[in-house]
């Protein structure tokens, strides 16, 4: 379209939104709307009349009236009510199918536990552990069978809880990500353990006594895990059923409906913890009558706010049960090589090249070198298993698995550097590929590993003795060096170099921009970090439990801990996995950003993008109108 064209058929629009921008009382809907077209009609001036005035007033009227768009839009209330009483019962209405099914499943392991403890007396032992069933035995002989609930402070049995009731549904929500196959394992796990803890005190002669007790708060408590497992549920049929999106945006569609479910029960844990810690402790005092109409009344608050309630909201709004899911559309941009960046410069480009390509290079990770880590992880925890017999966090793990320091042997030396290297290949690979290339991704890369390969794990060989063998003391030497270190892989690849002749001449290379290269080292180590923090929170035993490598011990452990004597190296064996696929992550940030880091460097020297884009200067770019284009 002709600019002419596009200014007749939007001025009236345009003068519109202009008018209401100058005033103070608005219809914000209205405003939203024409707000909306606005930064549409600006996208497409930017793109067809980028060198026009057109392009220069429409930026300035939707920046002009951005801030008080969103002033006036400002319902914090509105839309906490919202939440509730549309939200929250409209996911559950759409989830009623993972309600039932999650419901039926726990159910189901409820059974199995009783029959289990039925035909096996010693079979509660297994799951809750001699030590507990000895203590609870000892409470019954004392004539006080649930006296586990009083034995804590009242505020502090509160706070420990309702977090860790908490953390077990976030688990149960979280681990549906494993295509659902998760969160049926905790709650057939939770289950079982229920099941045949209330049997066993069948067996005692107290199972009214037990039930009475356990729930006046595990209405609440239990309700909300078998809620939490339709909310992995959901999560996990994203990825199962992805219906006409990628897995990648179906699931992060099911996420965030699971999310809305589980944050909803958030509520019903404190008001279960407070029962728990506040309540139960009293059941012998406590009437009958008394217990049965706190869990009949529990029991009648969940059914009626995520089953009848659901109901109600979908008969009233058919209108808002079909979800319009809009994919995030993430522009095509093209990445210019040769060109002088900044430490921004090089943190944004590196972010969109690892989104862009993270899903072919996580193929060859997953498919060829991560089975490599798996077969020498396991070796090594068969060779060094009295290294892994106590709990150790991240440096720990990774020093007894890659054997720095004392723990050194050749073949963990020689593998792992030969595994970092199919790692760094692949991602350079990867990031070079052409989209017409005729070989497929696995051939392709097979052939760049006989080109590149050797020489890529000579520097890998490197990077590994300096970690190996080099006091602590010239660590912050050789992180100094990184800048021209961290160059080398991309002239073996770029310039087709050995790594010698890229050993030397990465530090001549090197110094026209080592303040940026060192700068850039400096934030993704930050980022590192950050990262480490989410991974294995430094917190520890203040919100430790809300870390990754603390929520997957901690399943393990649950699972583990009656049947393995060496539970703790299972635990240890699974955590270092997990720092592999860390470590996977960083390093292919890495290997992008320091590519731009040569790239930057080889410009200042060369000029080789300054040249081509001086052949192009002059050159007219049909994409932009001129006068021409109106005659």
């Amino acid at each position: 379209m002709k600019e002419t064209s596009f200014i007749k058929q939007n001025k009236k629009k345009w003068a519109r939104f202009e008018k209401l921008s100058g005033r103070k009382n608005n219809d914000p809907d209205e405003v939203s709307k024409l707000f909306t077209e606005i930064t549409e009609d600006l996208s497409y001036a930017r793109t067809f009349y980028p060198r026009r005035s057109v392009r220069v007033y429409l930026n300035q009227l939707a920046q002009g009236v951005f801030t008080s768009l969103y002033k006036q839009r400002k319902q914090p209330l509105g839309n906490l009510l919202k939440f509730w009483t549309e939200s929250v019962p409209l996911e559950m209405y759409r989830a009623r199918f993972n309600l039932l099914t999650s419901f039926l499943f726990f159910a189901l392991a409820i059974v199995i536990g009783a029959v289990s403890q039925e035909y096996n007396p010693d079979f509660v032992k297994l799951i809750l552990g001699d030590g507990y069933v000895a203590a609870t035995e000892e409470r019954i002989a004392n004539g006080d069978p649930m006296g586990v609930y009083g034995e804590m402070p009242e505020t502090g049995m509160f706070l420990m809880i309702t977090m860790n009731n908490i953390r077990v549904a976030f688990i149960a929500f979280a681990l549906g990500i494993f295509a659902t196959v998760g969160t049926y394992v905790i709650m057939l796990s939770n289950g079982v353990m229920l099941g045949s803890f209330q049997w066993w005190f069948k067996g005692k002669g107290l199972l009214l006594t037990s039930f009475l007790a356990v729930w006046i708060h595990g209405a609440f408590e239990i309700s909300a895990i078998v809620i939490a497992g339709a909310a992995g549920i959901t999560l996990g049929n994203g990825i199962v059923f992805p219906r006409s999106f990628s897995r990648v945006q179906s699931l992060v569609f099911s996420a965030k409906r699971g999310l809305t479910i589980l944050l909803s029960l958030v509520p019903f844990f404190i008001i279960a913890g407070f029962l728990e810690s506040y309540v139960t402790r009293h059941y012998q005092s406590m009437p009958d009558f008394l217990k049965w109409f706190i869990i009949l009344a529990s029991f009648s608050i969940i059914i009626l706010y995520y089953v009848v309630y659901p109901q109600i909201v979908a008969r009233r709004k058919p209108e808002k049960l079909e979800l319009k899911e809009v994919p995030r559309y993430i522009p095509k941009r093209n990445i210019e090589r040769h060109k002088i960046r900044k430490t921004g410069e090089v943190f944004t480009d590196t972010f969109y090249l690892f989104i862009k390509h993270i899903g072919k290079i996580s193929r060859i990770f997953f498919v060829l070198i991560f089975p490599l880590a798996i077969a020498l992880t396991f070796y090594v925890f068969s060779q060094d298993a009295g290294n892994f017999f106590f709990q150790l966090d991240m440096f720990e793990s990774m020093q007894a698995l890659f054997g720095t320091g004392s723990e050194y042997t050749l073949v963990k030396f020689l593998g792992w550097s030969f595994i970092l290297a199919l790692l760094i290949c692949a991602v350079f690979y990867v990031k070079n590929l052409n989209e017409d290339d005729d070989d497929t991704l696995f051939q392709g890369y097979f052939k760049f590993l006989m080109k590149r390969g050797f020489w890529m794990w000579v520097f890998t060989a490197m990077v590994c003795a300096i970690l190996t063998f080099s006091p602590k003391a010239l660590l912050l030497v050789f992180l100094m060096l990184s800048p021209f270190l961290s160059m080398i892989p991309a002239i073996i690849v770029h310039e087709k170099k050995d790594f010698f002749t890229a050993f030397g001449n990465s530090f001549s290379l090197g110094k026209g921009s080592f303040g940026d290269s060192l700068g850039s080292f400096v934030i993704f180590l930050l980022i590192f970090y950050i990262f480490k923090f989410a991974l294995e929170n430094p917190l520890g035993g203040l919100f430790g439990e809300f870390d990754l490598i603390s929520l997957v011990e901690n399943l393990i452990k649950d699972m583990t801990i009656t049947v393995f004597d060496n539970y703790q190296q299972i635990m240890n064996f699974v955590s270092s996995l997990i720092y592999i696929v860390f470590l996977f992550i960083i390093l292919t940030i890495y290997a992008i950003s320091f590519s731009f880091s040569y790239y930057s460097s080889n410009e200042k020297k060369t000029a080789k993008g300054l040249y081509e884009r001086l052949e192009k200067f002059g050159r007219r770019n049909k994409q932009f109108e001129t006068d021409v284009d109106y005659d």
